[in-house]
């Protein structure tokens, strides 16, 4: 190991002998192209502005100039791609065998090797696709096993999700048994998105509730609210295009709202998405108040939503990780200065209650959003804008890197008491 772990990660209040030793390595990975993955490059930040040296292994190019070292994803293996690859590899192999012809054979060999010979003092997982991999003893030798290993869980995974078709028949066992390593001894430490689904995972699985660790962007502290038109209340629904986010009540909402009200869409893309909003959109009754604009690049969101007043994040609660939904949006509105509509949920609601910078739809109804959006004018849209100052001040990636830097320090300072 490079550096003794628990060791203070202050770069100023690091000793002589400590800036004479060897920096922390840390491998980070995720099955999803870091440079557009909005948590996995925050986890990168908060390591980097902690004192360590950062790899990655993931999909996609290198993903910014401070990780050191990118190791990309091989291709599958030829025989496992294609109906037949599918059918041989789900239907023949055992589990263990499953994973490591369709993930760890992916993985450049001179990256298991650094993890082999113990290179790492902490391995980071985001998400299942290579939670596996910690009990595999072929690469997370003893060696490696000196090192920490960090579970990052960002949404709540369903055991049944993969029961509904023939396809999901047949690779569920594997997704099963790959999502049972939630459990796995092999992690030292765990973090999720928010404490009501860690408490789902909790429960399931006998472990500690993860800390929360939530989806907040940087801290913008230099961004005043825009002013608001009392004729031109900008309506804002940006990120991720799905029709279980909302669509359906919001344009039906703008079927009846005052001319007082317009709606933009800043969407990612989802050609699918575009085309059925589009479609809609040519004979609804406000089109000439409703717009589909291009998306923000992730590291200027707050600046570019910075001239609309009124985020809407307003999610059916159809599933569970719908039930406690705390979306990027509802964080990096309040950076951008504007106010929220939410609805009346576990995670969102009492958020903004608290800091007062946006209102509750009582019901999940197009009707009940209508009804809260129709009460609002300029004044109070001014207010509650002011007010997502105190909620960016409060809520950000410096406080939420906090947690998760602290969850990881918890369980080194528990390693060395051993």
């Amino acid at each position: 190991m490079s550096r003794p772990l628990g060791a203070d990660t202050t770069r100023a209040g690091a000793d002589t002998t400590n800036r004479a030793e060897a920096p922390r390595t840390a491998l980070v990975l995720s099955y999803s192209d870091i440079a557009s993955d909005p948590r996995v490059r925050r986890e990168i930040d908060w390591l980097v502005d902690d004192g360590w040296v950062v790899d990655t292994l993931g999909l996609g190019e290198h993903p910014t100039d401070e990780v050191r070292d990118h190791f990309a994803l091989a291709d599958p293996l030829a025989w496992t791609r294609g109906r037949v690859g599918a059918l041989l590899v789900h239907l023949l192999l055992p589990a263990r065998m499953r994973f490591r012809a369709l993930m760890t054979a992916r993985v450049p060999r001179v990256l298991r090797e650094r993890v082999r010979s113990g290179h790492y003092d902490l391995v980071v997982f985001n998400e299942l696709e290579f939670a596996p991999w910690v009990d595999d003893s072929r690469d997370f030798t003893p060696e490696a096993g000196r090192g920490l290993r960090h579970l990052d869980l960002h949404e709540y995974h369903n055991p049944d999700v993969r029961r509904q078709n023939l396809g999901g028949k047949i690779t569920g066992p594997q997704y099963r048994w790959t999502r049972s390593h939630i459990g796995s001894a092999g992690f030292t430490s765990r973090t999720v998105v928010n404490t009501p689904i860690g408490r789902l995972y909790a429960d399931e699985f006998g472990i500690a509730v993860p800390a929360e660790v939530r989806n907040a962007p940087p801290y913008v502290s230099d961004l005043e609210p825009s002013a608001v038109d009392a004729d031109d209340i900008r309506l804002l629904f940006h990120g991720l295009p799905s029709w279980s986010r909302g669509f359906t009540e919001i344009l039906a909402a703008m079927r009846e709202l005052p001319p007082r009200f317009s709606m933009t869409f800043m969407l990612t893309s989802n050609p699918a998405v575009h085309a059925h909003l589009r479609s809609e959109l040519e004979t609804h009754p406000a089109r000439e108040r409703i717009r589909i604009v291009p998306p923000a690049p992730m590291r200027e969101i707050a600046q570019r939503i910075n001239e609309y007043d009124v985020e809407i994040v307003f999610y059916r609660p159809k599933g569970i990780n719908l039930q406690y939904a705390m979306p990027n949006k509802f964080f990096e509105a309040a950076q951008g200065r504007l106010a929220l509509v939410v609805g009346e949920t576990e995670t969102m609601a009492p958020i903004v209650r608290q800091y007062g910078h946006g209102v509750v739809v009582p019901e999940f109804t197009a009707e009940s959003l209508r009804d809260t959006l129709a009460g609002l004018d300029a004044e109070r849209v001014r207010e509650m804008k002011e007010k997502a100052a105190e909620a960016a001040a409060a809520m950000n990636s410096e406080t939420e890197g906090r947690a998760f830097l602290a969850a990881i320090k918890a369980s080194a300072r528990e390693s060395e008491g051993r």
